[in-house]
């Protein structure tokens, strides 16, 4: 299969799977504002510390409940605009994290932004993810073992204590 081919059957496929998500007007508000955050996240990871990025993506203002539909489908849409098969996209753990965070927490979940390393691979390794309710959201478990919690943040960007993720990874932080 050529360049072309490739290309072309891979925007066909985006468009499909975008088409299908975005079952709602507000399914395509939430993802268009998910694009701004994919395009601006790179620049304000270099300039911020990650204790002002994890305060700024936090909106917990909501008093709503939230439904466990809705938290799905937020998180759906953050898979999809964090998708990418682009060489230098791939690693985007970090602000796939931060925009699921802002996003859940809008909706009225508590999220909880994780950074954790794996220290015994060189180079060392570091991974972010978001759980609510102690569960990973959008992360296979198998993606957080030998995982050591560096910092963990609640809403407001208070940090409770770090240990290891694989003995945390059930249990709310």
């Amino acid at each position: 299969m050529s360049r072309t081919e490739r290309l072309a059957a891979t925007v066909s496929r985006r468009t499909h799977l975008v088409v299908s998500l975005l079952a709602s007007p507000a399914d395509a508000w939430l993802a268009l504002r998910m694009v701004g955050w994919r395009l601006v996240l790179p620049l304000l990871k270099g300039r911020l510390s990650l204790t002002r990025l994890v305060r700024l993506m936090w909106r917990g203002e909501r008093a709503r409940p939230v439904t466990a539909a809705r938290e799905a489908r937020v998180a759906e849409i953050a898979r999809v605009v964090y998708r990418s098969e682009h060489v230098s996209r791939r690693g985007n753990c970090l602000e796939r994290s931060l925009v699921l965070y802002r996003y859940l927490s809008a909706a009225g979940a508590d999220p909880h932004l994780i950074v954790g390393m794996r220290g015994n691979e060189a180079p060392v390794r570091g991974h972010a993810w978001v759980t609510v309710r102690g569960e990973p959201v959008e992360e296979p478990p198998q993606s957080l073992e030998g995982l050591t919690r560096v910092v963990s943040f609640h809403g407001d960007g208070s940090q409770p204590g770090s240990r290891r993720a694989s003995e945390a990874q059930g249990a709310a932080p």
